[in-house]
């Protein structure tokens, strides 16, 4: 799985979003999140198929949302979202959040799912470690691929990524440059002029520097030409160290069942 993706939450207008696919495409993106909570898996396949790219240059996610969990309706809702990206196989299929009910059934489903070769890889998103050892591994041995969470500079969720990094789970960080907000902070801005860098190209930076994978969502060609030259440049320790103290330590994104964590 490529580092860096396009998520593409919250551009519901399809014009919108296969303008901004075929914008990350030129910019040599090869990776597209969506999934069936954001309303534009429709365009994502479209944009895929007018792009001409081999469909085995692209790595294309997407996700299952807890109101279709179980085993009938979990199988339902793939081919849902399958026959929406009118796409053959999704390269990474992962359970959304973590709830109560029927998330156990669901993992199973997707392995199946995988097993008939209409998934690569299977992976989940929202999983705290307490939900992993409470929850997910009692049921199941099988380690996800990936675990999908809110993560940048200034919450950086250390027991997580720790706990991923122990399990041989990929941390995929959503949200990598905190919705647009503290670009303007003085340490990470000093960072940004001493390496000829923007801000938002420091934040990611250091998270993939550190071994996660990224997915800034954008639907500005500027934007998304710059999120991708970050690859040119490495970020010192020191000044890792420097960006790790912007931690604030905030609580997870509140979820289906907020308390289930």
């Amino acid at each position: 799985m490529p580092l860096l993706g396009l998520g593409v939450f919250q551009i519901t207008d399809e014009a919108e979003c296969v303008a901004a696919i075929h914008a990350a495409f030129e910019y040599d993106y090869r990776h597209i999140d969506t999934a069936k909570l954001y309303e534009n898996e429709v365009a994502v396949g479209k944009a895929v198929r007018e792009s001409g790219i081999d469909r085995e240059e692209l790595f294309i996610t997407t996700k299952i949302w807890p109101t279709d969990f179980g085993c009938d309706s979990a199988r339902r809702a793939f081919e849902t979202s399958l026959g929406k990206l009118a796409l053959d196989y999704v390269d990474l299929y992962m359970i959304h959040w973590p709830v109560r009910e029927g998330t156990e059934e669901t993992w199973e489903v997707m392995q199946g799912l995988r097993d008939e070769g209409l998934i690569r890889s299977i992976g989940v998103s929202n999983f705290s470690p307490r939900r992993f050892d409470q929850q997910f591994f009692k049921r199941t041995d099988e380690v996800p691929a990936v675990n999908q969470f809110e993560r940048h500079a200034f919450n950086t969720k250390p027991e997580w990524v720790a706990y991923c990094r122990q399990k041989g789970i990929l941390a995929e960080a959503y949200c990598p440059l905190n919705r647009g907000q503290r670009l303007d902070d003085p340490q990470l801005v000093q960072l940004a002029e001493k390496y000829g860098k923007s801000s938002a190209q420091i934040l990611l930076r250091h998270q993939v520097q550190e071994g996660l994978a990224v997915i800034p969502k954008s639907s500005r060609p500027e934007r998304i030409r710059e999120n991708a030259d970050i690859f040119d440049f490495e970020i010192s320790t020191q000044d890792m160290h420097v960006l790790d103290t912007l931690d604030e330590g905030k609580p997870p994104a509140s979820g289906p069942e907020e308390d289930w964590y």
